[in-house]
């Protein structure tokens, strides 16, 4: 099959389809960006990637090369073959209006949860987004010794990859972190790219 390219524009949101064997590239094409993911099975969307599930089946809260990631059934839906960071969230969700409002009294601001349901509407796609099983890919948080949960800058270079290998169909959704103010996006959200290529059943 012929390589796909997709951009994903500054805080917004795309989507693509995988057949089971073939490879996602997540492209941090300007650097220091976050996205954020979700995938469902694309015969039966109520098989959808947990992170809560996932962090139960590796019994740890971090991934890395050949670490699988698990749906809500304990079923892989992607083994991580090839990682140049290394550092990822699957604690906390991604971020939504209400994360706005509470946190900084703001309206209106753009979230990842909008730019997931805007992926899925592109994509043509009938999915429910649960932003709770969003996995942040890049994202630099980290768990203190009292507990906090603490975001640090994201410091991928430009072109940082993380290669994906679709365990059955797949319907995804990612979105490029609009998120400015904490220091997940280095305060200035930019674009990523999805590269979709074709792997070994």
């Amino acid at each position: 099959m012929p390589e796909t390219y997709i951009e994903i524009p500054a805080r917004q949101g795309r989507g693509v389809r995988l057949r089971a064997g073939e490879l996602l590239d997540i492209i941090d094409t300007e650097g220091r960006q976050v996205a954020d993911l979700v995938a469902f099975d694309a015969a039966d969307p109520e098989e959808y990637l947990s992170t809560g599930h996932t962090v139960s089946c590796n019994a740890r809260v971090t991934l890395g090369v050949g670490d699988k990631v698990f749906t809500n059934h304990r079923n892989p839906v992607f083994t991580i073959l090839a990682d140049d960071i290394g550092r990822h969230d699957i604690v906390v969700p991604c971020c939504d209006p209400e994360r706005y409002s509470r946190d900084y009294g703001i309206a209106g601001h753009r979230s990842c949860l909008d730019n997931l349901h805007q992926a899925r509407d592109l994509l043509g796609v009938d999915v429910v987004v649960r932003g709770e099983n969003a996995w942040n890919v890049f994202m630099h948080n980290r768990v203190t010794a009292d507990g906090r949960v603490v975001t640090d800058p994201a410091l991928n270079p430009p072109g940082s990859t993380i290669t994906l290998r679709a365990e059955r169909d797949l319907v995804v959704l990612v979105s490029a972190c609009p998120q400015d103010l904490t220091p997940c996006n280095d305060f200035n959200p930019t674009a990523m790219a999805l590269r979709v290529r074709a792997g070994e059943r």
